[in-house]
């Protein structure tokens, strides 16, 4: 089994580093992270990975770029307007009308991945998949926090 998901896993690295490169190659490397995290994490047979990776990649892929966008509204178009301070009603409302888009985006993503990840994974395996996202995160941002003290 071990050697089953090490070649997986591989699999899927080399793939990554085809595809684009991520900033500085730090994305590059927290996908590669995560791959290997979830992999151990969710106890894939060799079946359900080569079903699961492929849909899971599509709903990542949307997810961050809903992330990305959301990001680049508080990061960027606000401070470029001089800070929420100096914003009209209308550019607040319209933030935020964005804002509510972007959650309902994801919220919808997220519900058809759902579905679509229960014809191949079983329910306690989708649930061992939200639990394993967020403790990877939760692991990554107190290890980036740590970076940043140091």
């Amino acid at each position: 089994m071990k050697k089953i998901i090490i070649l997986l896993l591989i699999t899927f690295l080399t793939s990554f580093t085809s595809q684009a490169q991520f900033r500085k190659g730090g994305s590059h490397k927290i996908r590669s992270y995560k791959i290997a995290y979830l992999t151990e994490k969710l106890n894939l047979t060799q079946s359900e990975a080569q079903k699961f990776w492929p849909v899971y990649n599509k709903y990542d892929k949307k997810m961050i770029a809903l992330h990305r966008e959301q990001r680049f509204i508080f990061k960027k178009r606000i401070p470029d307007n001089g800070g929420f301070e100096k914003l009209s009603e209308k550019e607040s409302k319209d933030i935020l009308e964005k804002i509510h888009a972007i959650k309902k985006d994801q919220y919808q993503i997220k519900t058809l991945f759902h579905t679509e990840i229960s014809k191949i994974l079983s329910y306690k395996k989708i649930l061992a998949l939200q639990i394993s996202e967020h403790k990877f995160n939760h692991k990554l941002i107190k290890k980036l926090r740590g970076k940043k003290k140091q």
